[in-house]
C-alpha cells in the first residue's frame, strides 16, 4: 500500500515538502541561512523556559513585545546584537560573541547552552 500524503497548513503535503527537503537546492541554501537563527531561537527557548517565564514575561524584561520574542523564537530572522544583550541581561547571563571555525558551531552552541 502506498503511503498517504498528509496535507501541510503550509500548502504542501508532507511528501511534496520532503522531497523539497532533499532535492531543491534553493531550499537547501535558506534553511542553511536560518541555521544560525535557529540555534539562537533554541537558546532563547531554553533559557526563557529555565527562568519559568512566558513570553510576555520575558519580552516586559527585555523591553519589547511579546510578538517580537514569538518571532525570534521561531527564529526564521537575525536579531540585532542588542537585542542579544537584552535578552542576556534578562536571563542575568553575559552574551559572549566568538568566531569559531564552521565545524565547531555547533558545538559551541550547544555547549553555551549547558
Amino acid at each position: 500500500m502506498e503511503k498517504q500524503s498528509v496535507a501541510s497548513p503550509l500548502g504542501s503535503d508532507t511528501a511534496t515538502a520532503e522531497r523539497r527537503r532533499l532535492t531543491d537546492p534553493a531550499y537547501r541554501a535558506e534553511r542553511q541561512r536560518r541555521a544560525p537563527y535557529k540555534r539562537i531561537a533554541r537558546l532563547v527557548i531554553m533559557h526563557r523556559l529555565t527562568a519559568g517565564l512566558t513570553q510576555k514575561a520575558l519580552a516586559e524584561r527585555v523591553g519589547t513585545s511579546e510578538s517580537a520574542i514569538a518571532r525570534l523564537e521561531r527564529g526564521d530572522h537575525a536579531s540585532s546584537v542588542e537585542t542579544l544583550r537584552r535578552l542576556a541581561d534578562s536571563f542575568g547571563k553575559e552574551l559572549v560573541v566568538d568566531f569559531v571555525a564552521p565545524s565547531a558551531n555547533v558545538q559551541l552552541v550547544e555547549a553555551a547552552s549547558a
